[in-house]
């Protein structure tokens, strides 16, 4: 008995799991949508400005760069939002676009942690998170 029927089955089931685990694709012109998306959060994160020092230490960065964190860290980011009103609802609402486009592979590792009620480490990591979201985006986009 052959093997070849099996394994044709087999790539055949990991033909279907694949485009799971690259996020959903979306056609070129999206993307500049997505992108004026990052720019209107990224203009409520700057109405106050941001301290001058950089507080994220090289692990929380790491973290925010991980891409099979991306969806874990978004997640973390909308139910932080949710305790910043009127901002914070505007946010939750451009960010939630984003969920369908993330990956969803296994995490590696505990999404970012952002201190409670605390605007400025949300502002500081959601900036970040944003930078590298945009890369993600045009990096998905091209490929």
């Amino acid at each position: 008995m052959s093997n070849l029927p099996i394994m044709y089955l087999l790539l055949l089931l990991l033909g279907f799991q694949a485009p799971q685990a690259q996020g959903r694709p979306f056609p070129t012109y999206q993307l500049n949508q997505y992108l004026a998306k990052i720019d209107e959060i990224m203009k409520i994160l700057n109405k106050l400005p941001l301290p001058s020092q950089d507080p994220l230490d090289p692990n929380e960065t790491e973290i925010l760069r991980e891409n099979t964190l991306l969806r874990p860290n978004l997640d973390a980011f909308l139910k932080a939002a949710e305790n910043f009103h009127e901002d914070g609802l505007l946010i939750w609402k451009n960010l939630k676009e984003f969920l369908p486009l993330l990956p969803t592979p296994t995490p590696r590792g505990d999404p970012i942690h952002i201190e409670e009620d605390n605007w400025v480490d949300f502002q500081w990591k959601l900036t970040k998170y944003l930078e590298i979201l945009d890369n993600f985006l045009n990096f998905k986009e091209k490929h």
